[in-house]
């Protein structure tokens, strides 16, 4: 599938796919970003808070007007490939040589993601969040019966200084589809 399509059309039924990868930020300056293998889980949750003005003119109270005061959003994404990079983020730690993380010592960081997106089903599309302060979600299982998984929370940050027009992050469709065999490019 490519562009998507207007409302009504099966061509726009989506089943995700993609790669994630990610960027440190500091003051303003992505990083090189680096695939994190593995995702099978990567979901964008808005959030958003309002206030209710009520009329009290009649006998019962009406809701006459509602204020967006807090607009934002959260990601939450699952690793399965326990890479130092990825262990080392989950452990909000920083790295001693190539082999030792010192956890816990590395708690503001903040990152850049990128979601590629290559869907079987549906139309692409593409997400550059700007800055996102990332979080461990949940235990973190050294033994079981099941692959590990790094479970992250992220909270979504207004870039308003490098990104004025859009400063949480950008949703891009692509033109490119995919088929189990090939992959083309079309003109948009």
């Amino acid at each position: 599938m490519g562009s998507p399509r207007t409302s009504p059309s099966p061509e726009n039924y989506m089943i995700g796919k993609g790669v994630l990868s990610i960027a440190k930020w500091n003051d303003g300056v992505v990083g090189a970003y680096a695939d994190v293998g593995n995702c099978p889980k990567f979901e964008y949750e808005p959030t958003e808070q309002s206030i209710e003005h009520f009329s009290s003119r009649k006998a019962v109270k009406r809701l006459d007007a509602e204020t967006v005061i807090l607009s934002g959003y959260n990601v939450n994404f699952a690793l399965d490939e326990v890479s130092v990079e990825n262990l080392r983020m989950f452990l909000k730690g920083t790295m001693s040589g190539s082999r030792i993380i010192y956890a816990n010592q590395n708690t503001n960081q903040y990152y850049a993601l990128k979601f590629v997106a290559d869907n079987p089903v549906g139309p692409n599309c593409n997400y550059e969040f700007w800055k996102v302060k990332i979080t461990p979600n949940g235990a973190f299982s050294l033994i079981g019966d099941e692959f590990t998984v790094l479970n992250f929370n992220g909270k979504g940050i207004a870039d308003d200084t490098n990104h004025s027009t859009s400063p949480f992050f950008t949703a891009t469709f692509d033109t490119t589809t995919s088929t189990t065999t090939t992959t083309t490019t079309t003109a948009a």
